[in-house]
């Protein structure tokens, strides 16, 4: 999305100079242009004191930086894909109990698709003309939304086109407004490991979401502050702003310290809250 003009630019990062250390909230890219998307762009969070007392033992801890592609397509397409594909299922299972067809498990149907052609599929299953052709439409609908691609486009294209095709489904308009809406919500309201950022560079800047579960780990030295002929595996580009630090320095730590507790506790809890509920009735 082009800025409009003459309104002022914001972004999330500053720029830094040869001169000022590294610290934590710099952005370094790799010099592989091969790299992986978990390695290409990283996040550096190891605590400023760390840097200054040599705490770090000369190791950076660091999350990577994913395109907002390569975020949707590997957390929120799957999510919303398992909706289909687990509504499909269920309703060939229907299709196959009605006919007294071949008892066939869920974890199969999901399998097939990938396999065979729905069409002959179906033929397998020597289903009578009304049931084929809805069963058909079913695994169409598993395969298209199973197929990995790594273009955002095709995956939402595939996953719009089979909400149409499940029982009781959206009309087009209707479907590419629901998958592009869920989509949305997560630039707004991501999970507690992702955060959004527009920008993280200066010729960085078509939006990318800090992954706070994956860490990688670089060589303080092997990061280059300035142009070097030395041997290098990054470059430092810019250092996020100081609220944007503290945000994801604050969200990482709520990641990691977040301690899940037992089902036995949670429902004696909610016992008490019933009993107390009973109380004033």
């Amino acid at each position: 999305m082009q800025p409009v003009l003459g309104a002022p630019l914001f972004v999330e990062y500053k720029e830094v100079t040869v001169t000022d250390p590294l610290r934590q909230g710099d952005v370094i890219e790799a010099v592989d242009e091969n790299a992986t998307k978990w390695q290409r762009h990283l996040l550096i969070l190891t605590a400023d004191c760390d840097f200054a007392n040599d705490k770090n033992q000369g190791r950076v801890t660091c999350v990577p930086l994913l395109t907002q592609d390569e975020y949707i397509l590997e957390f929120q397409i799957p999510r919303l894909c398992e909706k289909v594909i687990k509504k499909c299922v269920e309703a060939l299972q229907m299709i196959l109990s009605k006919a007294d067809g071949p008892h066939i498990s869920a974890e199969r149907l999901r399998e097939w698709p990938l396999e065979q052609a729905p069409a002959d599929i179906v033929s397998a299953l020597h289903l009578e003309m009304a049931a084929s052709q809805s069963a058909e439409k079913l695994i169409d609908a598993i395969r298209k939304v199973s197929l990995p691609t790594g273009n955002l486009d095709h995956a939402v294209q595939r996953l719009v086109s089979a909400s149409v095709d499940v029982p009781n489904g959206k009309s087009l308009g209707n479907a590419k407004r629901d998958v592009v809406s869920a989509l949305r919500s997560h630039y707004a309201n991501p999970p507690g490991d992702a955060l959004f950022l527009s920008a993280i560079a200066p010729a960085v800047q078509d939006g990318y979401f800090v992954y706070l579960r994956h860490l990688e780990q670089v060589r303080q030295q092997d990061i280059a502050l300035a142009p070097t002929h030395s041997p290098t595996s990054y470059r430092r580009l810019a250092r996020l702003n100081d609220r944007f630090i503290h945000a994801v320095s604050q969200q990482f730590a709520s990641v990691f310290m977040a301690i899940g507790l037992p089902n036995d506790y949670e429902e004696m809890r909610e016992i008490h809250s019933e009993l107390l509920g009973e109380r004033y009735k």
